[in-house]
């Protein structure tokens, strides 16, 4: 029987490598990958905009030390 804690942990590997596959998408690929018919944002442009827009503000609060899984949060952080 599988305990509560190896189910998290496997949702957990799961969430990442779709993470992991999604982020080695270029934007425009990313973006075509979550189009659909009444899409909020409408347009394949619209989407890659966005993308584009998220991963640049992921970026600079990684280089400023705000991003959640930047060394400076982290509570066991040297």
């Amino acid at each position: 029987m599988t305990t509560r804690q190896e189910a998290i942990r496997s949702a957990a590997l799961v969430l990442a490598q779709a993470r992991a596959e999604r982020d080695a998408l270029s934007p425009r690929e990313a973006a075509e990958a979550a189009w659909y018919p009444g899409h909020r944002l409408e347009t394949v442009e619209a989407i890659e905009t966005l993308i584009i827009q998220q991963r640049q503000a992921a970026e600079e609060a990684w280089r400023n030390g705000t991003h959640p899984l930047s060394p400076r949060q982290l509570p066991n952080a040297a």
